[in-house]
């Protein structure tokens, strides 16, 4: 077993000028693609920008990169050159405010669309920063006893073992001398067919030692049983699945003061939860990835923060859903650590796309904008999921390193 590393980088985090300008322009392209897309529909069209205002020219092409992502997930393409449709889009300002003109053409028809900016946008505020993330590799494919190269799904350390949840295969792991060495292996019984990418979770059982496993279709639960005057090694593991549609529990309650524990119903035949979640919070969700529950400090309760299929990030406030803006490079995966830095909790995120080498960011939301509050962790791979620890004050992340390698990490923060 290779020995543990611990990884750490004491680096503030830098953000450009040009990727903090282009956040300040995300409502306003938002708001305008909304119009374009209910006046021409679904379909493509030639978009060009003219730029009549005192916004700096080396933010155009970030204004126009907004447009294309807003129009594109709004059923709008604008690679088409061959398209009879056009979107004329003009930025011009007067002195007090900034007014952005889509003219939207389609054959002899012109509409118009519009928006009114600010004339001088407000950043959101500033969060002080200098926390550091820091992983601790907990467990390598590679070095155990039995490699099978199946996609791993989720780990959990419990007060027994080490529990690793791979795609068709439950391996529980103990504690020796030379680092953890898999005790057991359980089969997980799939009575149906599930999608191409699975996915799964574990949660620890109330006793602490064992776990409940979900994947599409089936739940397992563990159970373990010490040897007399022993609780770790030597005792006795039993795992037993079955069918079931019941829904997976996202939020680990007890942590967050006053929340109760919400569970959410996953769609089986896809990789993403329905929108169905319990106990309602009162508003309607879009199917999601991933959700965390986080304080609300104008309420003194708290906040449920979704990652929709769609690419918005929206909190549940009331009875509302409010989008949260500087979340465009996030990935599909987040998990709350409550760490005690800065507001005291936090959201880390891997980044959006497929990266070979993935890194973690921290990020805190003092409104309704997501602001970066650590610098790059460097991950040495994809990390494929994350979820908040038993504890509270870390998160657990699978990393896939190669077709047949993967890693689990505990990921901490430092504050400054």
């Amino acid at each position: 077993m290779a020995a543990c590393c611990r990884f750490g980088m004491m680096l503030l985090p830098m953000v450009s000028p040009l990727a903090q300008a282009a956040s300040l322009w995300e409502q306003p392209t938002a708001q305008l693609a909304a119009q374009v897309a209910e006046i021409l529909g679904a379909g493509q069209a030639q978009l060009t920008v003219s730029n009549r205002s005192t916004i700096p020219a080396q933010e155009l092409p970030a204004i126009r990169r907004l447009l294309e992502q807003d129009l594109r997930a709004r059923g709008v393409a604008t690679s088409g050159t061959e398209s009879a449709n056009a979107i004329r889009v003009t930025l011009s300002e007067n002195v007090r405010e900034r007014l952005w003109i889509a003219e939207v053409v389609e054959g002899n028809q012109t509409q118009v669309a519009m928006v009114h900016v600010d004339r001088e946008p407000v950043a959101a505020p500033a969060v002080e920063a200098g926390m550091v993330l820091e992983k601790k590799r907990v467990w390598d494919s590679l070095a155990t006893t039995a490699i099978t190269g199946a996609p791993v799904l989720a780990a959990l350390e419990t007060k027994a073992a080490l529990v690793v949840l791979e795609q068709d295969e439950i391996a529980v792991l103990t504690m020796t001398g030379a680092g953890w060495r898999e005790e057991k292996r359980f089969s997980v019984e799939r009575q149906r067919a599930s999608s191409r990418d699975v996915r799964g979770m574990l949660a620890p059982a109330a006793d602490g030692f064992g776990f409940t496993a979900y994947t599409a279709g089936t739940e397992c639960s563990g159970s373990y049983a010490p040897s007399a005057g022993n609780s770790m090694g030597n005792g006795d593991w039993s795992v037993r699945c079955h069918e079931s549609d019941d829904p997976w529990p996202l939020t680990l309650g007890p942590i967050v003061t006053g929340t109760a524990s919400v569970h959410a119903f996953y769609n089986a035949s896809r990789d993403f939860f329905t929108g169905v979640i319990t106990p309602s919070p009162g508003v309607d969700l879009m199917p999601f990835y991933s959700t965390a529950a986080l304080p609300h400090a104008a309420t003194g309760g708290s906040t449920l923060l979704v990652n929709g299929i769609d690419g918005k990030v929206q909190m549940v406030v009331g009875n509302a859903l409010k989008t949260v803006a500087g979340t465009r490079d996030w990935g599909s995966d987040f998990a709350a650590i409550h760490s005690g830095c800065g507001t005291g909790t936090q959201i880390l995120v891997s980044g959006s796309g497929e990266a070979e080498s993935d890194r973690l960011r921290a990020y805190e939301l003092p409104a309704q904008e997501a602001v970066t509050v650590s610098a790059p962790l460097e991950m040495g791979g994809t990390v494929t999921g994350l979820s908040m620890a038993p504890d509270g004050a870390s998160v657990w992340a699978v990393v896939r390193k190669s077709a047949r390698d993967y890693e689990v990490d505990r990921v901490t923060a430092l504050c400054p």
